[in-house]
Protein backbone atom coordinates (compact mmCIF):
# COMPACT_ATOMS: atom_id res chain seq x y z
CA UNK A 1 0.00 0.00 0.00
CA UNK A 2 1.99 3.74 -1.07
CA UNK A 3 1.86 6.60 1.83
CA UNK A 4 -0.51 8.05 0.46
CA UNK A 5 -3.17 5.50 0.29
CA UNK A 6 -2.25 4.15 4.02
CA UNK A 7 -2.80 8.25 4.61
CA UNK A 8 -6.52 7.60 3.65
CA UNK A 9 -6.70 4.90 5.48
CA UNK A 10 -5.76 6.77 8.76
CA UNK A 11 -8.27 9.05 8.09
CA UNK A 12 -10.57 6.59 7.37
CA UNK A 13 -9.79 5.22 11.10
CA UNK A 14 -10.50 8.41 12.03
CA UNK A 15 -13.73 8.96 10.63
CA UNK A 16 -14.94 5.55 11.42
CA UNK A 17 -13.99 6.82 15.61
CA UNK A 18 -16.29 10.12 15.22
CA UNK A 19 -19.05 8.38 13.54
CA UNK A 20 -19.41 5.39 15.82
CA UNK A 21 -19.94 8.56 18.40
CA UNK A 22 -22.63 9.91 16.39
CA UNK A 23 -24.07 6.49 15.86
CA UNK A 24 -23.96 5.49 19.09
CA UNK A 25 -26.08 8.32 20.54
CA UNK A 26 -29.23 7.59 17.49
CA UNK A 27 -28.88 3.97 17.44
CA UNK A 28 -28.28 1.15 19.31
CA UNK A 29 -26.86 -0.71 16.44
CA UNK A 30 -23.43 0.15 17.19
CA UNK A 31 -19.88 -2.01 15.29
CA UNK A 32 -18.34 -1.75 18.94
CA UNK A 33 -21.11 -4.43 19.51
CA UNK A 34 -20.98 -7.87 18.00
CA UNK A 35 -24.64 -7.60 16.26
CA UNK A 36 -25.31 -10.89 14.34
CA UNK A 37 -26.96 -9.03 11.07
CA UNK A 38 -25.05 -6.49 11.09
CA UNK A 39 -21.44 -5.98 8.67
CA UNK A 40 -18.79 -3.04 8.70
CA UNK A 41 -17.37 -2.42 5.36
CA UNK A 42 -14.60 0.34 5.06
CA UNK A 43 -13.40 1.73 1.70
CA UNK A 44 -10.30 3.86 1.81
CA UNK A 45 -9.20 5.38 -2.11
CA UNK A 46 -6.38 7.68 -3.35
CA UNK A 47 -6.72 8.63 -6.63
CA UNK A 48 -5.45 5.04 -8.46
CA UNK A 49 -6.52 2.23 -5.30
CA UNK A 50 -8.76 1.07 -3.84
CA UNK A 51 -9.24 -0.84 -0.67
CA UNK A 52 -11.91 -2.58 0.95
CA UNK A 53 -12.37 -4.20 4.20
CA UNK A 54 -15.19 -6.42 5.18
CA UNK A 55 -15.67 -7.58 8.93
CA UNK A 56 -18.61 -9.75 9.52
CA UNK A 57 -19.51 -11.92 13.06
CA UNK A 58 -19.31 -15.05 11.65
CA UNK A 59 -23.05 -16.15 12.45
CA UNK A 60 -23.78 -13.60 9.10
CA UNK A 61 -21.76 -15.60 6.79
CA UNK A 62 -21.91 -19.78 8.05
CA UNK A 63 -24.50 -19.80 10.81
CA UNK A 64 -22.37 -20.66 13.52
CA UNK A 65 -19.12 -19.03 15.73
CA UNK A 66 -17.96 -21.78 17.10
CA UNK A 67 -14.55 -23.47 16.27
CA UNK A 68 -15.19 -25.87 13.15
CA UNK A 69 -14.63 -29.87 13.53
CA UNK A 70 -17.15 -31.57 11.71
CA UNK A 71 -17.17 -31.65 7.94
CA UNK A 72 -19.68 -30.11 7.56
CA UNK A 73 -19.31 -26.49 9.55
CA UNK A 74 -15.48 -26.93 8.03
CA UNK A 75 -17.86 -27.56 4.50
CA UNK A 76 -19.67 -24.06 5.47
CA UNK A 77 -16.54 -22.03 6.18
CA UNK A 78 -14.74 -23.13 2.62
CA UNK A 79 -17.93 -22.01 1.01
CA UNK A 80 -17.95 -18.79 2.54
CA UNK A 81 -14.82 -18.42 1.76
CA UNK A 82 -15.32 -19.07 -1.64
CA UNK A 83 -18.37 -17.01 -1.83
CA UNK A 84 -16.65 -14.21 -0.48
CA UNK A 85 -13.31 -14.46 -3.20
CA UNK A 86 -16.09 -13.38 -6.23
CA UNK A 87 -15.51 -9.60 -5.89
CA UNK A 88 -17.42 -9.05 -9.15
CA UNK A 89 -20.72 -10.61 -8.03
CA UNK A 90 -20.38 -8.92 -4.55
CA UNK A 91 -19.01 -5.44 -5.30
CA UNK A 92 -19.95 -3.49 -8.26
CA UNK A 93 -18.10 -0.08 -8.98
CA UNK A 94 -19.29 2.08 -11.28
CA UNK A 95 -16.65 4.32 -13.22
CA UNK A 96 -12.83 5.07 -12.44
CA UNK A 97 -12.00 2.12 -15.05
CA UNK A 98 -10.82 -0.62 -11.90
CA UNK A 99 -9.08 -3.63 -11.75
CA UNK A 100 -9.23 -6.01 -9.29
CA UNK A 101 -5.51 -7.18 -7.71
CA UNK A 102 -6.06 -9.34 -4.78
CA UNK A 103 -8.48 -10.53 -2.14
CA UNK A 104 -7.36 -12.39 0.99
CA UNK A 105 -9.81 -14.11 3.51
CA UNK A 106 -9.22 -14.47 7.09
CA UNK A 107 -11.41 -17.13 8.73
CA UNK A 108 -8.96 -18.16 11.89
CA UNK A 109 -11.78 -17.78 14.11
CA UNK A 110 -13.04 -20.47 13.01
CA UNK A 111 -10.44 -22.88 11.55
CA UNK A 112 -7.24 -22.18 13.75
CA UNK A 113 -6.30 -24.95 16.26
CA UNK A 114 -6.53 -24.96 19.54
CA UNK A 115 -3.39 -25.81 21.58
CA UNK A 116 -4.68 -26.35 25.28
CA UNK A 117 -4.59 -30.29 25.01
CA UNK A 118 -0.64 -30.11 23.90
CA UNK A 119 -0.15 -28.20 27.45
CA UNK A 120 -1.81 -31.02 29.21
CA UNK A 121 0.26 -33.56 27.77
CA UNK A 122 3.31 -31.62 28.12
CA UNK A 123 1.96 -31.65 31.72
CA UNK A 124 1.09 -34.99 32.37
CA UNK A 125 4.53 -36.22 30.75
CA UNK A 126 6.66 -33.89 33.07
CA UNK A 127 4.53 -36.53 35.81
CA UNK A 128 5.50 -39.33 34.12
CA UNK A 129 9.37 -38.47 34.59
CA UNK A 130 9.06 -37.76 38.19
CA UNK A 131 7.01 -41.46 38.36
CA UNK A 132 9.87 -43.28 37.13
CA UNK A 133 12.70 -41.08 39.20
CA UNK A 134 10.91 -42.04 42.57
CA UNK A 135 9.71 -45.39 41.64
CA UNK A 136 12.29 -47.00 43.84
CA UNK A 137 11.55 -44.99 46.95
CA UNK A 138 8.46 -46.10 48.61
CA UNK A 139 8.33 -43.21 50.92
CA UNK A 140 8.32 -40.87 47.78
CA UNK A 141 6.11 -42.89 45.73
CA UNK A 142 3.16 -42.61 48.51
CA UNK A 143 3.71 -38.71 48.75
CA UNK A 144 3.77 -39.12 45.21
CA UNK A 145 0.57 -40.45 45.17
CA UNK A 146 -0.69 -38.16 47.08
CA UNK A 147 0.77 -35.32 44.79
CA UNK A 148 -0.88 -37.23 42.01
CA UNK A 149 -4.60 -37.05 43.59
CA UNK A 150 -3.65 -33.48 44.36
CA UNK A 151 -2.68 -32.77 40.50
CA UNK A 152 -5.95 -34.78 39.35
CA UNK A 153 -8.01 -32.28 41.70
CA UNK A 154 -6.16 -29.56 40.48
CA UNK A 155 -6.45 -30.95 36.88
CA UNK A 156 -10.08 -31.45 37.62
CA UNK A 157 -10.89 -27.95 38.75
CA UNK A 158 -8.66 -26.53 35.75
CA UNK A 159 -11.07 -28.67 33.17
CA UNK A 160 -14.01 -27.34 35.17
CA UNK A 161 -12.41 -23.73 34.22
CA UNK A 162 -11.96 -25.27 30.53
CA UNK A 163 -15.32 -26.26 30.37
CA UNK A 164 -16.89 -22.72 31.76
CA UNK A 165 -14.85 -20.93 29.19
CA UNK A 166 -16.03 -22.79 26.74
CA UNK A 167 -19.95 -22.98 27.46
CA UNK A 168 -19.02 -18.93 27.64
CA UNK A 169 -20.55 -16.66 24.63
CA UNK A 170 -18.09 -17.18 22.01
CA UNK A 171 -17.61 -14.42 19.09
CA UNK A 172 -15.88 -14.80 16.27
CA UNK A 173 -15.80 -13.17 12.81
CA UNK A 174 -14.53 -13.20 9.12
CA UNK A 175 -12.36 -10.60 7.41
CA UNK A 176 -12.34 -10.14 3.42
CA UNK A 177 -10.04 -7.41 2.07
CA UNK A 178 -10.08 -6.76 -1.68
CA UNK A 179 -7.61 -4.40 -3.69
CA UNK A 180 -8.12 -2.49 -6.17
CA UNK A 181 -6.22 -0.49 -9.48
CA UNK A 182 -8.19 2.40 -10.80
CA UNK A 183 -6.88 4.70 -14.07
CA UNK A 184 -9.08 7.64 -12.01
CA UNK A 185 -11.06 6.65 -9.11
CA UNK A 186 -12.54 11.00 -9.37
CA UNK A 187 -14.86 9.05 -12.08
CA UNK A 188 -16.26 6.97 -9.98
CA UNK A 189 -20.02 7.26 -9.63
CA UNK A 190 -21.38 4.15 -7.07
CA UNK A 191 -20.21 1.04 -5.00
CA UNK A 192 -22.84 -1.39 -5.50
CA UNK A 193 -22.92 -4.02 -2.48
CA UNK A 194 -24.94 -7.31 -3.20
CA UNK A 195 -23.76 -9.01 -0.53
CA UNK A 196 -27.23 -9.06 0.98
CA UNK A 197 -28.09 -11.82 -2.20
CA UNK A 198 -24.72 -14.26 -1.37
CA UNK A 199 -25.19 -14.05 2.62
CA UNK A 200 -28.89 -14.15 3.74
CA UNK A 201 -27.69 -13.77 7.65
CA UNK A 202 -26.43 -9.96 6.43
CA UNK A 203 -29.25 -7.74 6.71
CA UNK A 204 -27.25 -4.58 7.03
CA UNK A 205 -23.46 -3.18 5.94
CA UNK A 206 -22.86 -0.21 8.12
CA UNK A 207 -20.04 1.48 5.44
CA UNK A 208 -17.60 4.07 6.28
CA UNK A 209 -15.43 5.86 2.84
CA UNK A 210 -12.89 8.15 2.30
CA UNK A 211 -11.92 9.53 -1.15
CA UNK A 212 -9.49 12.17 -1.81
CA UNK A 213 -11.32 14.70 -1.38
CA UNK A 214 -14.85 13.55 0.96
CA UNK A 215 -15.79 11.04 2.93
CA UNK A 216 -19.25 10.06 4.52
CA UNK A 217 -21.06 6.79 5.89
CA UNK A 218 -24.34 4.84 5.40
CA UNK A 219 -26.12 2.25 6.64
CA UNK A 220 -26.78 -0.26 3.28
CA UNK A 221 -29.83 -2.88 3.47
CA UNK A 222 -31.00 -5.20 0.81
CA UNK A 223 -33.20 -2.21 -0.48
CA UNK A 224 -31.07 0.61 -0.35
CA UNK A 225 -27.06 -0.91 -1.32
CA UNK A 226 -25.54 1.62 -3.27
CA UNK A 227 -22.90 4.13 -2.16
CA UNK A 228 -23.08 7.71 -4.12
CA UNK A 229 -19.94 8.54 -4.49
CA UNK A 230 -21.12 11.86 -6.77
Amino acid sequence: MNTLLLRFCYIAVGLFVAIQSTYAEKSTESLDAHVHGLSELTIAMDTKTIELQLISPAMNLVGFEYKASSKQDIAAVKQAELLLEQQDSLFLIAGGDCEHLSTSIDSSDLLESNNHHDDQDDHEKHHDHDDHEKHHDQDDHEKHDDHEKHDDHDDHDKHDDHSEHDQGETHSEMVASYSYACKDTSKLSSIKVALFTSFLGIHKVNTLWVTPSKQGSSMLSAKNSTINLK
